[in-house]
């Protein structure tokens, strides 16, 4: 398992172009009128691979179990996330999309603009045993409906952690049991390990502008103008050059021209790697690096993201990914079986075995009552994780941006950042990164009208 799962990353031509084939078809909001009394057969595209793989197939096979002589679920392993789109869209040119399509969080405003699956709502709403109160608030914040519900099944959970090397903190006379509660202590931190142990102070994740976002909602801010795409407005631009953000963007600069901080490049392994291997004291990244980061779960502790603000609308983005169920040349029967399926994927029990087998986080919060839950939670670093999950704020901030150009937007910025990691004006590079962004937020949202 990866430390944190593949975003999409096409260029903002290949985006666009994907968009123009998808909007070109008719869309589907509301399910067709087929029906059918028989079994039902649903197809289920995933980009799950390794032990994530495995446990899936497991819950297949347990679905399938179940539901025998009722509904099988076909599952397949589509590739990447970036492939799976590519796949879609294809997909929807043949008529041929798959059921039930699990998509990352980031691709969020990309299916949604794309008008071919039916909202989970429309489902939920006939449905008395759903609770949407099952789901943390910032999840549910995130996979919004405009019209109200929830776009999606919200499946795989993550969030941004503060990893702290216990044996390079304690040799630097620093106490992990209190860690850095902001980024300027953090940085405080990372210069004390640095020129204690010889060892970098910090590291963070590389692989995109993901950590950039993540501390702008620390710190209160939006990433997207306007309103983070969560009006009725669509995203227009990004703002990395608010006070806050400049701020921030400064320490980190200091961090990395001093030699304090590790640029780990674009693979995460790398930061993993290093933190694991003592050459690291301190990292920013997924929750779900945990078992690569602390294989032994003995070595580390986890503590809360560092806040860039006192903002009461500070919080931590959630990541993973989410099920989309298909409208458009689905019967009534296959929708339904697909959202049988999606709630099964939902239950306590399961959400817990999925958490435990894959380093995600339950997205159903009564996880933490079964047998499997409670023996997760008795771990103080996990523990850490679900405590942070369950206190950020439903925000417009930690809500995170919403726009189908999200993927290319994530190139530019973190392009930029590594400009500023070299030396260069923090100031003017986000500017300029702000104007080429808006440039391909103008070109996606064209092609969406």
């Amino acid at each position: 398992m990866s430390s944190r799962h593949p975003l999409l990353i096409a260029a903002a031509a290949a985006g666009t172009a994907a968009l123009l084939a998808l909007t070109g078809c008719s869309s589907a909001d509301s399910p067709s009128s087929g029906s059918s009394s028989g079994p039902v057969t649903i197809t289920f595209w995933h980009e799950m691979a390794g032990p994530a793989a495995t446990e899936l197939t497991d819950l297949v096979d347990q679905f399938n179990k179940q539901e025998k002589g009722k509904i099988t679920v076909k599952a397949s392993f589509q590739g990447t996330y970036a492939d799976v789109q590519t796949k879609y869209t294809a997909s929807v040119q043949s008529g041929s999309t798959p059921d039930l399509l699990m998509m990352n969080d980031v691709s969020t405003g990309f299916m949604v603009d794309s008008k071919q699956t039916t909202p989970l709502s429309t489902f939920t709403a006939k449905d008395s045993s759903f609770d949407e109160n099952t789901f943390p608030s910032v999840v549910r914040k995130y996979y919004a409906a405009s019209s109200g519900g929830l776009a999606a099944m919200p499946f795989s959970v993550s969030q941004p952690v503060l990893y702290l090397n216990k044996s390079l903190v304690k040799k630097a006379g620093l106490d992990a049991s209190k860690p850095p509660t902001t980024l300027t202590e953090l940085a405080t931190w990372a210069s004390k390990i640095h020129s204690s142990t010889g060892a970098y102070g910090m590291t963070m994740n590389m692989s995109d502008s993901w950590m950039l976002e993540e501390l702008s909602a620390s710190g209160g801010q939006d990433f997207c103008t306007p309103d983070n795409g969560r009006g009725s407005d669509r995203v227009t631009g990004i703002d990395m050059t608010s006070g806050t953000q400049v701020a921030f963007l400064r320490e980190l600069q200091a961090l990395f021209t001093a030699g304090t901080a590790l640029n780990p490049g674009t693979d995460p392994n790398v930061m993993t790697s290093s933190f694991a291997s003592n050459k690291v004291g301190m990292m920013l990244t997924s929750t779900g690096a945990y078992t690569t980061a602390d294989p032994t779960k003995k070595t580390s502790v986890v503590s809360s993201f560092p806040t860039t603000s006192t903002s009461t609308d500070a919080g931590a983005v959630v990541g993973g990914n989410a099920l989309w169920i298909s409208g458009k040349n689905h019967s009534d029967a296959q929708q339904n079986a697909a959202y049988a399926f999606a709630s099964f994927l939902h239950s306590p029990e399961v959400q817990a075995e999925w958490a435990n087998a894959t380093g995600y986080l339950a997205s159903n919060t009564d996880a933490a009552d079964t047998t499997v839950g409670k023996k997760s939670l008795a771990d103080p670093n996990v523990a850490a994780m679900y405590k942070q999950l369950s206190d950020t704020p439903a925000s417009q901030a930690a809500a995170g941006c919403r726009t189908g150009a999200f993927p290319t937007v994530r190139a530019t910025v973190i392009g930029a950042f590594n400009k500023i990691v070299e030396g260069a004006d923090v100031t003017s590079s986000m500017k300029a990164a702000e104007t080429k962004s808006a440039e391909q937020i103008a070109a996606y949202n064209t092609a969406a009208q």
